[in-house]
């Protein structure tokens, strides 16, 4: 994520600006921060109460032991993307669609994903048709069409290709068809789609036409046939099964899952919520022997982050025991944080409508609660930029802006409740 560490006053949020490795801490009535010799920041966190009696004897050491959290605001997972993102677009700058089209097909036989599900076959594509899109983006804001000639070439040197190559262009169709609607990521299915829309995805259906998922062993292949229901009337009753057999084909990947809730919610092809349990029942069931519990809880977490009412109809018990279901078979700091960031701010009582059924409440104030133990028992640093990530639906890839506003607002958030944090405080 671009931009997050520069808002104003973003870092002072956690404490006092970090001193050189070796510095003496400075304490504050929360925490204190320390520096760490590769440049990172430690956050000693502790109760206010403990800091103000602390204040009061001074020569008393302190009565339990407290964490240190170190703050990270880079890290390998967003390397890695980086990485990804600027390889695909310097092949097309470079004209090497042969070897862009070879990666592609490659990272994605291999599977892999980022820890949070973001496809890094899908990374490559998207740098791969970044220009185009940004000169779209451009010309549709300043009322202008797109320049038709590029489009044509790209769309017979796909058809000449194999799936990466159609892949990617049919990609890029859709997202030209999308900023007819605003700016991408979409939020909801168009109710009166612009004609470039419909003309863009018609464009895109061809490209597709004639690949298989199945046959080529293709979870992109299979993401991208499920993106093409944006445009199809049958999108209600295909949805499901499509879904099933993208996760047939890459069980291990929490992307899918995430968005298979999120394409239940009425806004896209859904009817409603408790259609929604249903679905997230069978497949952790399903999946039992990978994720445990955890399935359930995937399919669940972009639903209720965009629609708060749905919680009524979530077993938030369930739930809860898929959290750490998750974090036991995904250990890694990326996916803690991403858990804490949704448990702490997308469920956070200030976030629901004040109209809210009891029901829903009450599942979303259980699933709230669920932060502390995760902070305290699985969180071994601070990465504030996930954190955000797991308060917002998943259809954004991590290079998609989020609003300054929004970022200073749940940084804020943020550092109150990890500050408030002690260790041993909740379990589990």
């Amino acid at each position: 994520m671009r931009g997050l560490s520069q808002i104003p006053g973003f870092r002072s949020l956690f404490g006092p600006a970090a001193p050189h490795p070796g510095a003496t801490a400075d304490e504050g009535l929360i925490g204190s921060v320390t520096g760490l010799p590769d440049g990172g920041r430690q956050i000693r966190i502790r109760s206010a109460a403990q800091a103000r009696a602390e204040l009061k004897r001074p020569d008393d050491g302190p009565t339990e032991q407290r964490r240190l959290l170190p703050i990270r605001h880079a890290t390998r997972e967003q390397g890695t993307f980086r990485a990804y993102f600027q390889k695909g677009r310097t092949l097309v700058r470079q004209d090497r669609w042969d070897l862009l089209a070879r990666l592609i097909r490659e990272t994605d036989r291999l599977r892999e994903t980022s820890p949070a599900g973001v496809r890094m076959a899908e990374v490559l594509a998207a740098g791969a048709r970044s220009d185009m899109v940004s000169s779209a983006r451009k010309a549709i804001h300043c009322g202008a069409e797109p320049s038709g000639a590029w489009l044509t070439d790209l769309d017979a040197a796909a058809a000449e290709g194999g799936w990466p190559e159609a892949v990617t262009v049919a990609r890029l169709h859709m997202d030209l068809a999308w900023l007819y609607h605003g700016d991408l990521p979409p939020v909801a299915q168009p109710r009166t789609p612009h004609p470039e829309f419909i003309r863009h995805f018609e464009r895109a259906a061809q490209l597709l036409d004639g690949y298989s998922p199945i046959e080529e062993a293709s979870p992109m292949l299979a993401e991208a046939r499920i993106a093409l229901l944006a445009n199809d009337p049958a999108a209600p009753a295909r949805m499901r099964d499509d879904f099933e057999d993208l996760i047939d084909l890459d069980p291990a990947n929490p992307g899918p899952l995430r968005n298979f809730g999120l394409y239940m919610l009425p806004r896209w092809f859904g009817s409603d919520a408790e259609a929604i349990g249903d679905a997230a029942a069978q497949t952790a069931d399903r999946l039992a022997d990978i994720w445990g519990d955890g399935a359930y809880s995937w399919i669940w977490l972009d639903a209720l982050s965009t629609e708060a009412e749905t919680a009524a109809h979530c077993d938030a018990a369930r739930f809860r025991r898929g959290l750490f279901d998750i974090l036991e078979r995904r250990p890694g700091q990326e996916v803690a944080n991403l858990l804490a960031g949704f448990c702490a701010l997308a469920m956070a009582p200030g976030r629901a409508p004040a109209r809210l059924t009891p029901e829903a409440r009450a599942t979303r104030e259980l699933l709230h609660a669920a932060a502390g133990p995760i902070i305290e028992h699985h969180m071994t640093e601070i990465r504030p930029e996930i954190w955000l990530r797991g308060a917002r639906p998943a259809l954004a890839l991590p290079e998609e802006q989020v609003s300054p506003a929004d970022l200073a607002a749940d940084a804020a958030q943020i550092a109150a409740i990890v500050k408030a944090r002690r260790s041993g405080a909740l379990r589990h």
